[in-house]
């Protein structure tokens, strides 16, 4: 059973990316900017499109190989800081503007363990999903172009819209890594924690956010002009 689902995953995530099933190969070199922004945006899409009706563990392999196919195309030289802070986010307003009542964490302000990747839209019944924080960027900050990015992976209330820098970056104080590549009309960031994984991808005015706990949980999340799907699941 569990061969049949990586064959599904390395059709959904690997074949998107270009990357090897095995964890361990390089692949043969990245890809021209623009296409790997691209490549990085379809592989959430197509994952979350084609695993609707699949079991967790097919979820969770997809989530786990578009992350590490980003942890490849998005090195670049060190740099001194993920980019420049454009503005916070009005969670409420996003949550608004696609159709939802309001914004809730259940962990306002408190350190907790990814307590970044806690927030969700709530309906007028009370149905919740996770928000797609890049979408939430784009709406707000629309026609720059920028990339959201937790200061803290921990504290629900750390989120920002970065103008963000292309290459490597690391905190040292936090252990947290931040891999960007930027272009002229879109943005892709890996942001590489102790607790958490958290992909963000700007294609042109498209979003994609992958997140993955250090359990294997998450959620895999896109947004292509009005339409757009959240795809979560259990750790491992």
């Amino acid at each position: 059973m569990l061969s049949r689902l990586w064959r599904v995953v390395a059709v959904v995530a690997v074949g998107v990316l270009g990357v090897s099933s095995s964890a361990s190969a390089a692949p043969a070199g990245p890809s021209p900017a623009p296409k790997v922004i691209t490549a990085l945006y379809d592989s959430p899409k197509q994952s979350v499109s084609s695993l609707q009706k699949a079991p967790d563990q097919a979820r969770v392999l997809a989530a786990y190989q578009i992350l590490e196919g980003a942890k490849w195309l998005l090195r670049g030289r060190h740099l001194s800081r993920p980019g420049s802070v454009v503005g916070g986010l009005d969670l409420d307003g996003y949550c608004r503007s696609i159709g939802y009542a309001h914004s809730a964490t259940p962990y306002p302000d408190q350190e907790v363990t990814g307590g970044a990747y806690t927030w969700d839209c709530v309906s007028g019944s009370g149905a919740q999903t996770p928000i797609n924080m890049q979408a939430a960027c784009n709406w707000q900050y629309r026609p720059q172009v920028t990339i959201a990015y937790p200061q803290d992976p921990n504290n629900s209330w750390s989120w920002v819209c970065l103008a963000p820098a292309s290459g490597s970056y690391t905190d040292s104080a936090t252990g947290v890594t931040v891999l960007s590549l930027t272009t002229a009309t879109g943005d892709a960031t890996l942001i590489i924690s102790p607790g958490s994984n958290y992909l963000a991808v700007d294609d042109n005015g498209n979003s994609a956010t992958v997140v993955q706990d250090s359990d294997g949980g998450g959620y895999m999340a896109y947004d292509g002009g009005s339409r757009g799907g959240v795809l979560a699941f259990v750790g491992w």
